[in-house]
C-alpha cells in the first residue's frame, strides 16, 4: 500500500515538475488574416481556377476548418470581434463606422443600440489579444492591416513591441503606374507596372520575416495583415497574366432569379453594397453589367482572382521562412480571412450580407504535436474562436470575458461536435451556421433556410416550405437564444431599441409630395398616401442627410428625405420621436 502511494506520489511530482516545464516553455504563435478572402482559395473549392499554392501547402501541414465564418461579414466588426474574443452584440460594434451614429448601417435597419470605437463593453480589464500576450510575457508584434486602422489604437502602444503600419511611409506601395487598368464602380482596378518589391504586401511579409528571425528570450505572439484581394484590385501585371481575361469563369449561377423567394429585407439587402444603394434605382450587380455586360463582371473576377493569387505569394514567403528556422516546428499558425465576399451572386457584391458568401473563410490551423497533418473538419467554427485557441496553444490562461471556445479539441479530436457558428449584422439580424444548415432571421421577423448538402450555393429558401418546418423552429430557437443570452455591451446604458420602443403612429399619414426620383420610388412602395404607416424614427443615412423612416401597413420599410418633407410633417415627425424617447425614460 506504501509503496503504492510512493510511486503515485512520485508520478504526480514528475508530472507537476513537467507541467510546470511546460508551463515555462510557452509555444510561439503567429496568426495571418489575409483581408477580404473568400472561399475562393484552392483547398476550399470555392472558383475552379483560384490559384493558392501555399495556403493550400499549409493545409496539408495542420488541419483545415471548411465551415469556418466570421462573426460580422464587415471588416471593423469582424476584427474587433476576434481580436476581443468578444461577438459583435458583447463589444457593440457590428458596423464599420467610426463614430456614433454608425452612419453607414442601411436606412432599412430599426433603432437599435449602437455603440463607437472604444465600446464600454470593453475596459480594461477585457483585454485584446495583443494586450493578453504582453502581459504573459510574450513578444507581441503586428504588421500591416489587423485591426480597422492603426493596430496600436486598439489595443494600446505599450502592447506592442514592434509594429509596421500598412500605410506608413515605410511600407507603402511605391510606382503604381498602370498597364491596363480599368475603372468601374469599384474604382481602379487591373494590372500594375509595379514588381513585387514595390508592393506594400511584400513589404509587410518580409517585415514579418525580419521580426521572425529577431531572436529574444520570450515567446513570440506575431499578428501580419495582408492587404488584398481588398479593393483597389491592383496588382503587378504578373498576377493577371495567370488569368487570360479570355479563360475567365463566372461564379457559378442558378439560371434563375434565386432573389424571389427572398423576405423583402433580404431583397433590401442584395441590392446594397457595404455602403448605400449607390446606383438606385439598380443594385451595383446590375450597374456592372448594364456598363460592360459579362465583360466587365470577368474582368472584376479576373482582377479578384489575380489578387488572390497575389496575397498567396506574399504569405508563401512567410511561410518559408517559418519553416527554415527550427522554432517553425514547434509553433502554431492560423490563416484566416476576416469575411467573406461577393462578386455577384444573389445579384450582391462586396460583404455585409448574412450569406454564406459574405461569411465563409478558410480557416487552417497548424497546431504542431497537437493535430493531424492534412485533417478536414467541417464543424462549424468562428473566428471569434481564434483567441482561446492561442492561449490554449501557448500555455496561457484564457481571459474570463471569452465568447469563443478553444478548438484545441477539435484538433485532438476529429470526431468532436460542434453546434453553431453565429454571425450577426446589426443587434438582431442574425445567421446560424450548423454542419448542415444555414438559417438566418432578420429584425423584422422574417427568414432564410437553406440545406448546405443539396443547396451549397443557397439558391433556394427553404423557410416556408413544411418540410423544414420543425427543424426550422428548432433553429429559431436556437438563434433566440442566442439574442438572449450574449451579453449586450451597453445594457448598462440601453438606447431605445425595437423591443422597448412603443410603436407610433403617423395620424395623419405623411402627407409631403416627394420631389426627386428617389423618393418618388420609395413613395410607391411603401404607399403612404394610401393609408397611414407606422413612423419608426428619424435617422442618418450613409450620406449624412436626414431622413424619416417609415413603416407602411404591408409591413414594408422605406426612408424619405428629410428635404423631401413639408415643414409641417417635419415638425410632427419630430414631436412624435420626442414624445416616444420620453417614454422610454
Amino acid at each position: 500500500m506504501r509503496r503504492s502511494l510512493f510511486i503515485t506520489l512520485l508520478l504526480a511530482g514528475a508530472a507537476a515538475v513537467l507541467s510546470v516545464h511546460a508551463a515555462a516553455k510557452k509555444a510561439d504563435v503567429v496568426f495571418i488574416v489575409v483581408d477580404d478572402l473568400n472561399d475562393w482559395v484552392g483547398v476550399l473549392g470555392g472558383h475552379p481556377q483560384s490559384k493558392t499554392p501555399n495556403i493550400d501547402a499549409l493545409a496539408k501541414r495542420g488541419v483545415l476548418f471548411s465551415n469556418a465564418h466570421c462573426n460580422a461579414p464587415t471588416c471593423n466588426p469582424s476584427r474587433k470581434s476576434f481580436l476581443s474574443g468578444l461577438y459583435p452584440k458583447s463589444n457593440g460594434k457590428y458596423f464599420n463606422g467610426g463614430n456614433k451614429l454608425e452612419k453607414d448601417r442601411p436606412p432599412f435597419f430599426c433603432d437599435m443600440p449602437m455603440s463607437g470605437p472604444t465600446s464600454k463593453s470593453a475596459p480594461a480589464e477585457y483585454p485584446y489579444m495583443h494586450q493578453h500576450f504582453k502581459k504573459s510575457g510574450y513578444r507581441v508584434v503586428s504588421g500591416g492591416k489587423m485591426a480597422h486602422g492603426p493596430i496600436g489604437h486598439l489595443v494600446g502602444e505599450e502592447s506592442l513591441d514592434a509594429v509596421a503600419n500598412r500605410k506608413s511611409a515605410a511600407f507603402n506601395n511605391e510606382g503604381a503606374g498602370y498597364a491596363s487598368a480599368r475603372r468601374n464602380v469599384w474604382g481602379q482596378y487591373g494590372a500594375t507596372n509595379q514588381k513585387d518589391s514595390q508592393t506594400s504586401d511584400y513589404k509587410i511579409a518580409h517585415w514579418a520575416i525580419d521580426q521572425w528571425n529577431t531572436v529574444t528570450d520570450k515567446p513570440l505572439l506575431m499578428t501580419i495583415g495582408i492587404f488584398r484581394p481588398h479593393t483597389p484590385l491592383t496588382v503587378p501585371k504578373a498576377y493577371f497574366e495567370k488569368f487570360p481575361i479570355e479563360s475567365i469563369q463566372l461564379p457559378e449561377m442558378p439560371g434563375f432569379d434565386d432573389t424571389k423567394d427572398l423576405p423583402e429585407y433580404a431583397k433590401w439587402i442584395a441590392r446594397y453594397t457595404n455602403f448605400d444603394l449607390t446606383f438606385d434605382p439598380r443594385s451595383v450587380h446590375e450597374e456592372i453589367l448594364h456598363r460592360g455586360g459579362e465583360e466587365e463582371w470577368k474582368y472584376m473576377v479576373q482582377s479578384y482572382l489575380a489578387c488572390i493569387n497575389y496575397a498567396d505569394t506574399q504569405v508563401g514567403h512567410l511561410l518559408e521562412a517559418l519553416k527554415k528556422n527550427p522554432r517553425g516546428r514547434e509553433t502554431m499558425i492560423i490563416l484566416t480571412g476576416d469575411h467573406g465576399w461577393h462578386l455577384g451572386e444573389k445579384g450582391h457584391w462586396c460583404k455585409s450580407a448574412l450569406w454564406c458568401d459574405s461569411t465563409h473563410v478558410p480557416y487552417i490551423v497548424v497546431a504542431p504535436g497537437v493535430a493531424e497533418p492534412g485533417t478536414v473538419n467541417n464543424q462549424p467554427v468562428s473566428l471569434v474562436d481564434t483567441y482561446p485557441t492561442l492561449c490554449d496553444f501557448a500555455g496561457i490562461p484564457k481571459p474570463d470575458h471569452l465568447d469563443g471556445e478553444s478548438l484545441i479539441p477539435l484538433l485532438k479530436d476529429p470526431t468532436a461536435k460542434r453546434d453553431a457558428a453565429f454571425i450577426s449584422y446589426g443587434p438582431e439580424n442574425t445567421a446560424l451556421q450548423t454542419e448542415r444548415y444555414r438559417y438566418i432571421r432578420y429584425e423584422d421577423g422574417s427568414d432564410e433556410l437553406y440545406d448546405h448538402r443539396t443547396d451549397p450555393h443557397e439558391w433556394t429558401n427553404q423557410s416556408n416550405n413544411p418540410e423544414f418546418s420543425e427543424l426550422k423552429e428548432q433553429l429559431k430557437a436556437s438563434i433566440l437564444e442566442f439574442q438572449e443570452t450574449t451579453p449586450e455591451s451597453n445594457a448598462d446604458k440601453p438606447s431605445a431599441n425595437k423591443k422597448a420602443r412603443p410603436e407610433t403612429k403617423a395620424k395623419p399619414a405623411v402627407k409631403s409630395a416627394p420631389t426627386g426620383k428617389y423618393e418618388m420610388r420609395q413613395w410607391a412602395v411603401g404607399k403612404a398616401k394610401a393609408a397611414e404607416g407606422s413612423f419608426i424614427r428619424i435617422s442618418v443615412s450613409s450620406k449624412g442627410k436626414d431622413q424619416v423612416e417609415l413603416k407602411a401597413p404591408d409591413g414594408t420599410r422605406f426612408a424619405i428625405r428629410m428635404q423631401a418633407m413639408t415643414a409641417e410633417d417635419k415638425a410632427y415627425l419630430e414631436s412624435i420621436q420626442a414624445d416616444g424617447m420620453k417614454a422610454l425614460k
